[in-house]
């Protein structure tokens, strides 16, 4: 079975398609990058396969099911949470709070967040608003990782996150790989993803340019491919 996969998928904002029949699939247990320079397409091709910004053309389909157009609620309901380039907190809610809105009602993932990342117990209580971009960006990824028992979509992964913390972060989801979830981590570095992900996409002016398993060339390559022209 296929979790995730995106077939021809045209998407953009307003009128205007911005990404071009975009190809792409997450199996369970597979951890795959998707990286590309600003600008390229990255963050309006999530969007749009969850139904957050417009699709021209092309399916998307979650655990085998369809998802038609602007239904972003149908991602969630299949167990496909999306975290977003702006976090996806609750500002004037607390630590706790966001996490709680976040969990499902009787699925416990592999690996519990709080007890990953001992600081979102220390600030249990903080407004989440109050917290520093990385902390933020740690509290989103956690609440993705207590809705997301089928697939996990992060947008700009290691975004304000300190390298140590970026470690424990995908040590924690090469254990939810390892449980089964798909994981798709959107990230500029070719470095991060080429070390910690089976599978490597690159997106270049919409479209997808490179879609390969890792292996020391593809890591060139990416790399290659990511040089600013």
């Amino acid at each position: 079975m296929t979790l995730f996969r995106l077939s021809g998928l045209t998407g953009g904002q307003g009128a205007v398609p911005f990404v071009r029949d975009v190809d792409l699939e997450v199996r369970p247990g597979e951890l795959v990058g998707l990286a590309g320079r600003n600008g390229m397409g990255k963050s309006t091709t999530l969007r749009t396969a969850f139904g957050l910004a417009t699709r021209f053309g092309g399916t998307v389909t979650i655990a085998d099911t369809p998802v038609p157009p602007r239904r972003p609620d149908l991602p969630a309901r299949l167990g496909a949470s999306f975290l977003p380039e702006d976090r996806g907190v609750f500002p004037t809610l607390s630590v706790a709070e966001n996490l709680e809105l976040a969990r499902l009602r009787g699925y416990r993932p592999v690996v519990d967040p709080r007890d990953a990342f001992p600081l979102l117990t220390e600030r249990a209580r903080q407004p989440a608003g109050t917290l520093s971009g990385g902390q933020q960006q740690l509290l989103g990824f956690s609440r993705a990782v207590l809705a997301g028992y089928r697939l996990i979509a992060v947008d700009e992964l290691t975004q304000g996150l300190q390298p140590s913390v970026v470690t424990e972060v995908l040590q924690v989801a090469t254990r939810l790989a390892e449980d089964g979830i798909g994981l798709l981590l959107v990230d500029q570095s070719p470095q991060v993803l080429t070390r910690w992900c089976s599978r490597v996409l690159v997106m270049e002016a919409g479209r997808v340019v490179l879609d390969e398993a890792v292996t020391d060339e593809t890591a060139a390559r990416v790399s290659d491919l990511l040089v600013l022209r």
